[in-house]
């Protein structure tokens, strides 16, 4: 699967026993830390789709865009539109490496059977109600099995995001204007 990511270093895979779900971490030495219980509940189909997934994250260098977005909101800590876009973020980086998984391994079915089942290993029944928890795996299912349908994503999202970023750079030019306002000096030879 790395090679045929083409990634250029090794990634470890470990057991934990500590992981509810798959994870890749590290950055010099990435690692993918599978629980315990998966390597015997899922299909080696199954494992396979979740460790390209994980092994997309570590080829897409999402290490490094998760840090940039943590700090970005730490800073914009304030504003709302940038928790809707970091969720935004969030949620099209697993979806990317949803596609490449499915790219890689050809089933969508079957990923999206093991990402079910790795909801159920977590300790609790998949959530499938989307007012309850957000819809998230029920979201990713639905955008997987729609895909391979063939259904095309909604362009109002790229739209929305475009508009937030512009209404973001439109909130810091009008600060920095009224910061350089506030500094200039009072009657300092304004004509009226």
């Amino acid at each position: 699967l790395a090679a045929r990511l083409r990634l250029r270093r090794g990634v470890a895979l470990c057991e934990s026993v500590l992981a509810e779900v798959p994870m890749a971490i590290g950055w010099l030495r990435p690692v993918i830390l599978v629980p315990a219980g998966a390597l015997l509940r899922l299909s080696p189909e199954q494992m396979e789709a979740i460790l390209a997934h994980e092994l997309a994250h570590v080829r897409r260098l999402d290490y490094v865009v998760n840090l940039t977005q943590v700090t970005v909101e730490t800073l914009l800590f304030y504003h709302p539109a940038v928790w809707w876009l970091g969720r935004r973020i969030r949620a099209e980086r697993e979806n990317c490496c949803d596609d490449l998984a499915v790219a890689l391994c050809g089933d969508a079915v079957v990923y999206a059977r093991a990402l079910v089942e790795l909801e159920t290993l977590a300790g609790h029944a998949p959530q499938m109600a989307v007012a309850a928890t957000g819809g998230s795996l029920l979201g990713r299912v639905k955008r997987l099995l729609h895909a391979e349908r063939g259904m095309r994503r909604n362009p109002a999202t790229g739209l929305a995001a475009a508009l937030v970023v512009v209404a973001l750079a439109k909130t810091w030019f009008c600060a920095q204007l009224m910061l350089h306002a506030a500094n200039a000096p009072t009657g300092a030879g304004i004509a009226v």
